[in-house]
């Protein structure tokens, strides 16, 4: 009976001492996370706006026949900055009342790639320039005026081999204001952003009277 008392005690002990020796502790590999597998770093100076899509909601009145139409979109600072991004000259149809209207832009004639990069963007926003020219719309000119109502852009960010970014592959931002109105006078509209893509009020200049 003496024995087998004993030969609990030694089991018992045997047993505790093999679940302190298994016991996990801090810094143990029974506590580490699954490692994830590493991702590419995605670097923005490798991203380039490859696509620019403008629509132009017009609302109670139209955009005459004839009145000449810019549409531009290009980084919001730098020199000569609206001459190096996406550009739609001299568009002449009627926009209708109540109608949107989309413009897929060309390049600029000095369409820069490294000036139009995500990594540009990012530090001076977008500007969305639209300009109508009412000269040369016959006599009246003077009294053609345009309502928009919505102006709005869709960014397309790819690298050189035309791969989407992660977050930016396609972004479109909208801009509304009751002063959209655009006449022989009041003939440039920008539509700009912040350097994070929120929307900043849109703003009009007047045409030079020299």
């Amino acid at each position: 009976m003496k024995k087998l008392f004993l030969t609990a005690i030694c089991i018992s002990f045997l047993n505790v001492l093999q679940a302190q020796i298994l016991k996990p502790g801090n810094g143990n590999t029974n506590n580490q996370q699954t490692a994830t597998p590493g991702s590419t770093t995605v670097n923005d100076v490798d991203y380039f706006l490859a696509v620019a899509k403008v629509t132009l909601k017009t609302g109670k009145d139209n955009k005459e026949n004839g009145s000449a139409l810019i549409v531009r979109v290009y980084p919001a600072a730098g020199t000569d900055n609206w001459r190096k991004g996406y550009s739609q000259e001299n568009y002449k149809s009627e926009l209708k009342v109540w109608s949107t209207n989309e413009f897929t832009l060309p390049r600029a004639a000095a369409f820069d790639q490294n000036f139009n990069s995500l990594a540009h963007y990012r530090q001076t926003g977008i500007m969305v320039d639209v300009n109508y020219n009412t000269m040369g719309n016959g006599p009246f000119f003077g009294l053609d005026a345009w309502k928009i109502e919505e102006v709005g852009v869709t960014l397309e960010f790819k690298d050189k081999n035309g791969n989407p970014h992660p977050t930016m592959g396609s972004k479109t931002i909208y801009f509304t204001d009751p002063n959209m109105y655009l006449d022989f006078k009041k003939w440039q509209l920008y539509c700009k952003t912040d350097q994070y893509f929120n929307t900043l009020t849109p703003f009009i200049t007047n045409r030079p009277m020299n």
